[in-house]
């Protein structure tokens, strides 16, 4: 669980909070620390903290230094620090992060992508490499049959 002295740290520091009865149709960006308790529909982006309480709900994908999910999150998940999905918290997406802590009973369906160096782009795999991609396994597959058909 994340120490009381970063939590308070954040919260101190948080410009806007979405309320637990607000709704939000669209994406949000803010260059400080934002609270979710209510629910989005759209990309959250943020170049300090992300919160989602444990009554937020996020559907779309959140961006931020470091982002805590004690709510609801479908959507890919990118912090430049630490992550954490805390007991109440749910994830169904991708994470890339630098650190990921998740708590006992936390949901977690998705994979991650943990780099110490810092947040880094992959490259994009277009269509054309995935269909090599496919024609080389299958390629790979033929030989082994092959292979196994001459012993």
């Amino acid at each position: 669980m994340l120490g009381k002295k970063s939590v308070e740290q954040i919260n101190a520091k948080i410009s806007s909070i979405i309320g637990a009865d607000m709704v939000v149709d669209g994406n949000i960006r803010a260059k400080e620390a934002v609270r979710v308790e209510g629910s989005v529909t759209g990309d959250v982006e943020t170049e300090g903290a992300l919160i989602i309480s444990s009554s937020g709900k996020v559907r779309g994908n959140v961006k931020g230094s470091s982002i805590i999910i004690g709510g609801s999150l479908e959507g890919d998940l990118t912090s430049g620090g630490r992550t954490e999905v805390a007991s109440t918290g749910k994830v169904i997406g991708n994470i890339r992060t630098k650190s990921l802590v998740v708590d006992e009973n936390a949901v977690f369906q998705g994979q991650c992508i943990m780099n110490s160096e810092g947040i880094s782009a992959l490259p994009e795999t277009s269509a054309s490499g995935t269909e090599n991609t496919e024609e080389q396994e299958q390629d790979s597959k033929k030989d082994n049959n092959n292979k196994w058909n001459k012993r």
